[in-house]
């Protein structure tokens, strides 16, 4: 399934990328880029609603239609992040290298992520999925994201794959942690 090996490099940390890189190339790139990236989002998002209107009247005429109908708009404009991966943020650009933020940043991440896995009432599906994408954990490494989570009871996805260089996907097994009293 997946091979999580301590020594194998993929799962460390990505290497830090040169400022001249970063500052000259990455960020302006962002710059430009990510503002069309919203435009296409934006045109996606109408263009996906406006067909679910149609399927809605198709679902009144056909009412087993309803199911396929909601999980294509799921599996469409769900899948299309609204910041994509390769987008590099000001913030990330300075704390390129700082392991303390990026561990601080996974750790924060996994307990929210983990307290509404347990605090749901309803254990809907969706909050038991978590996908992290690689400039989240790029200064710490997928092998860190992996031990802290399986700490909380996450463990990589059964059906979905992860590439520990590009998203982790992990899956909570929905049983909550005991307490513990120090």
């Amino acid at each position: 399934m997946h091979d999580n090996d301590d020594r194998d490099p993929a799962w460390g940390p990505l290497p830090v990328r040169p400022a001249p890189l970063r500052w000259l190339l990455l960020f302006p790139l962002t710059l430009v880029f990510l503002p069309m990236w919203w435009v296409l989002w934006l045109v996606l998002a109408v263009v996906f609603y406006g067909a679910a209107t149609v399927a809605e009247v198709i679902v009144y005429v056909v009412p087993r239609a309803e199911n396929g109908a909601v999980r294509v708009l799921d599996a469409t404009l769900g899948r299309v992040p609204f910041v994509p991966l390769w987008c590099v943020s000001p913030l990330a650009l300075v704390r390129e290298g700082d392991t303390a933020y990026y561990r601080a940043r996974v750790v924060r991440r996994i307990e929210k992520q983990t307290q509404r896995v347990e605090t749901s009432a309803s254990r809907r599906e969706y909050h038991r999925d978590l996908e992290l994408g690689a400039h989240y954990f790029r200064g710490v490494g997928a092998g860190y994201v992996l031990s802290v989570a399986s700490e909380r009871g996450w463990n990589l996805h059964p059906v979905l794959r992860s590439h520990p260089r590009r998203r982790l996907r992990l899956r909570h097994n929905g049983r909550p942690r005991p307490v513990t009293r120090y």
